[in-house]
């Protein structure tokens, strides 16, 4: 869904598909990003997995949600060891965003790297309260994938935070908690 096409009062709710559409849109509005990005994965796959861990789907009152967000959650939020988890892909090439969506497992893509936090730091890196690579350094997230490339396009990983964190969204746990 585009910017055009979100009615004013429409509320975007993270994490969710329309949340992720808008993300892709203004990541590719950003000239700074295109900038600090202009070779990120052109020789390597650039794509990442945000793999979100311990979401309190069972907190939530779903009755009350949208039945977009609702959908989103039955269907890309998994249980894995008494705890549940969801999945994003952040497709990546060439300081432009190819595709950003929840995906059913992080197996279901290919992606060069895997981002992995629980619920509360992920709301913090939304919120612009923990930056991505603060947090990659200081354990807040786990990293597979090559680091030391994350950390030479550093300028690029934190337009890509700032941008999360000016999109105007509640958190599904915050809005919808029984």
């Amino acid at each position: 869904m585009s910017r055009t096409e979100v009615d004013d009062t429409e509320t975007l709710y993270f994490p969710s598909q329309a949340w992720f559409a808008e993300y892709r849109e203004r990541i590719n509005d950003d000239d700074a990003y295109a900038e600090a990005a202009s070779d990120w994965g052109t020789d390597f796959d650039g794509d990442f997995v945000f793999r979100m861990e311990e979401m309190p789907v069972e907190d939530l009152d779903t009755a009350a949600m949208p039945d977009s967000l609702a959908e989103d959650l039955e269907r890309y939020v998994t249980e894995e060891d008494g705890s549940y988890v969801g999945h994003a892909l952040l497709g990546l090439e060439g300081g432009k965003c190819t595709d950003a969506r929840l995906v059913e497992s992080a197996e279901s893509v290919e992606a060069g790297f895997t981002l992995t936090a629980d619920n509360e730091t992920w709301k913090q890196l939304m919120a612009g309260e923990l930056g991505v690579v603060d947090g990659m350094m200081s354990g807040h997230f786990e990293i597979d994938g090559d680091m030391q490339k994350v950390m030479q396009y550093s300028q690029a990983a934190v337009r890509l935070t700032e941008t999360a964190a000016e999109i105007d969204a509640e958190f599904a746990d915050d809005a919808f908690a029984e």
